[in-house]
């Protein structure tokens, strides 16, 4: 074969090879890539408290394990409705009636999706064109931004600042919205932050969203994870804003189901039917056996929400007592099992804090880089963990800081 002729094959499958220029800019988590040094680390031998993931350590609850079970052996191993059961879909609808005060149709307004991610996908490829703006409040959950650049849509960045309570200021969200405007994202309670947006500063939200006329995306997924008196206020509940509110909430944070893969959006029906399109061709359905089990979760979880709640709620408190102790900065969390401290007391940036805290003291954080684009001053623990493991974490932290501060 000739030079020219293997030089022009290569050509063909470089070519071949390439894959879209859209995704050039969108990251691999960050916070996954931690997992992949602590499995370093452990190979090594060495032992690794986990504090990065937003997972429960808790198992889920045995009743919703045994509806599964039953529906399993009632022969529910088929494909459910592309929308989720009705059952399920009901279950939903009387919920967000009862406890969030917005009233949804079951049948057309309300999609039972694999998981919050599969829902935040749908209503960014539904909803935004290449060009419309997005408005993200940061410190934010990290997919937001990378969901925006999948789909080709504009972040407009709003930061909202540790002496605030890591809550917004409406001035600067009604600066950041344009006539490109298409979507607000609201995420109360809040990941990383814990933050919980008052009732006040929701009614605010949603009159600048009537009066510019731009969607709100509502990410409720960590509603039933509240302390200190917090209150939870669905945004669409507010008058005149369940027409232009995605409402988007799960199973996993609240019931320590992340392994079904189970969560749902409530919309009106205009939203609703473009998500089925790519729901339909990308996943079909949700698992119909999570989907039994969710149904279960809704009607009887409460109990055990509530105890799994309690012992969240002494984690917290360990925490930010050593936290004070140890005087570093840190905003008391009203929601989440997230603490978001700052640790810039360490003489380091967030980001080589939490470098330093997984190989020299073996515990495993989220810099706050991963969720803040302004400032590099904060980690992220999540207490979604034992009290064991946290009173060592605050152990290894104290001999970090020791070394540090000498």
């Amino acid at each position: 074969m000739s030079c020219v002729m293997s030089g022009a094959i290569q050509l063909q499958r470089r070519e071949f090879m390439r894959v879209s220029g859209h995704l050039d800019h969108v990251e691999l988590s960050r916070i996954r890539g931690i997992g992949e040094k602590i499995k370093v680390l452990e190979d090594q031998g060495r032992d690794v408290i986990r504090l990065h993931l937003g997972e429960p350590d808790f198992t889920t609850p045995e009743n919703i394990i045994a509806s599964a079970k039953a529906a399993l052996d009632r022969g529910q191993t088929h494909y459910a409705p592309n929308r989720g059961i009705p059952a399920l879909r009901n279950a939903i609808a009387e919920k967000l009636q009862t406890e969030n005060g917005i009233a949804y149709d079951p049948e057309t307004e309300v999609l039972v999706t694999s998981g919050c991610a599969e829902g935040l996908y749908l209503v960014f490829s539904a909803l935004l064109d290449p060009g419309d703006e997005v408005i993200i409040v940061e410190p934010a959950y990290i997919a937001y931004l990378q969901l925006a650049r999948i789909v080709g849509a504009k972040s407009v960045l709003v930061h909202a600042g540790e002496s605030g309570g890591w809550l917004p200021d409406i001035d600067d969200l009604r600066k950041a919205v344009t006539d490109k405007t298409k979507l607000l994202i609201l995420n109360s309670p809040c990941n990383p932050t814990g933050a919980v947006y008052p009732r006040e500063l929701i009614e605010q939200i949603a009159q600048l969203a009537i009066e510019k006329d731009f969607l709100v995306l509502s990410d409720e997924v960590y509603e039933k994870l509240l302390y200190d008196g917090a209150e939870h206020v669905s945004i669409g509940s507010i008058n005149g804003m369940r027409e232009r509110t995605l409402t988007i909430n799960g199973f996993s944070k609240a019931y320590a189901m992340t392994g079904w893969r189970l969560a749902y959006i409530a919309a009106p029906k205009e939203f609703i039917l473009p998500m089925v399109k790519i729901h339909q061709y990308s996943m079909s359905s949700s698992n119909i056996i999570a989907e039994y089990a969710g149904v279960e979760a809704l009607k009887n979880g409460a109990e055990a929400c509530a105890r799994m709640l309690a012992q969240y709620s002494q984690r917290r408190r360990l925490l930010l007592d050593a936290f004070e102790r140890l005087g570093i900065p840190c905003a008391a969390p009203k929601g989440t099992f997230y603490i978001y401290p700052n640790v810039v007391r360490g003489g380091l940036g967030g980001r080589e804090f939490a470098e330093r805290l997984l190989a020299d003291a073996g515990v495993a954080a989220v810099p706050g880089t991963a969720f803040d684009s302004f400032y590099d001053t904060n980690i992220r623990i999540s207490y979604a963990s034992s009290m064991e493991n946290l009173r060592e974490f605050i152990a290894r932290l104290e001999d970090m800081l020791t070394r540090l501060i000498k």
